[in-house]
């Protein structure tokens, strides 16, 4: 049966990192910030150390650093291809120059260039694109539209995967422009979806319509606890993050069956 295991971060931060395996395949969503990579790693040692296809949703540090760090140091996992879309490099210094102490443009050049140097194969995926696996499939259901961005969140690449009859959406850090999008360009039978990745770590993400459409019965948050209460120096929900309210839009919406929090530890989902 195949199974998604939803990481938690070891540093107590924001970490978004998938792993789908069924009995013969394993695809990786993302991974986190390199402070992450060691425990990613002997994770992946654990599944077999082989991984058919790793989906990066955008450049942003935390999404595709862990994978880097790894494809550098661990040259023991054997990754087949890595999916992923960026924009241009100029383009993405235009929306946002820095990321910490570097150029977001130097982000994707150290993992274009490790992927080269590694020789593993980069796949640059469509909207419409199908990957097929034993046991599930990824769809894209949205590339980056450089004409409709404005940020690097919203130029995370979406995927649907289906595992049978139970479908999957992973938004990546898709914002409020990305997701009006993506309700725009989809078919609405494809946005519905049994789990949905919750959007930029639950905050700030897509606007409340998407999920509206999503209508999951099972919520994933990449969200550590100092974020899911958004604690601030008066305590429960007094910093700047929109968390407590996509918790509120979540209730109100309903149906949701179960919430899987990145706080809780690991957990290891049968699809």
């Amino acid at each position: 049966m195949p199974k998604l295991h939803m990481l938690h971060s070891v540093t107590n931060t924001i970490n978004t990192s998938f792993i789908l395996q069924s009995e013969t395949s394993t695809i990786v969503i993302d991974g986190g910030f390199p402070t992450e990579a060691d425990y990613l790693y002997n994770y992946l040692k654990n599944l077999g150390g082989h991984v058919d296809c790793w989906y990066l949703t955008h450049i942003h540090d935390d999404h595709v650093s862990a994978m880097t760090k790894i494809a550098e140091d661990h040259p023991d996992i054997q990754i087949d291809r890595v999916c992923c879309n960026f924009p241009a490099g100029e383009l993405i210094d235009a929306w946002e120059p820095m990321q910490g102490k570097v150029t977001s443009s130097a982000v994707r050049t150290w993992v274009m260039d490790t992927l080269a140097a590694k020789a593993i194969p980069v796949i640059t995926p469509k909207c419409g694109d199908i990957h097929d696996y034993d046991g599930f499939s990824v769809r894209v259901l949205r590339d980056p539209h450089e004409e409709l961005c404005r940020n690097i969140n919203d130029s995370s690449l979406v995927y649907r995967v289906t595992v049978g009859e139970t479908s999957l959406l992973f938004l990546g850090d898709l914002g409020v422009a990305g997701g009006k999008q993506l309700l725009h360009d989809t078919d609405p039978a494809l946005i519905k979806a049994d789990y949905v990745q919750m959007a930029h770590h639950g905050q700030n993400g897509v606007s409340r319509e998407v999920y509206e459409a999503i209508r999951p019965s099972y919520c994933l948050w990449c969200t550590p606890t100092w974020l899911w209460d958004n604690m601030g120096p008066g305590g429960y929900d007094t910093n700047q993050f929109k968390t407590v309210i996509v918790r509120g839009w979540m209730s109100e919406i309903g149906g949701i069956k179960r919430h899987y929090l990145m706080q809780e530890g690991d957990h290891v989902i049968e699809l």
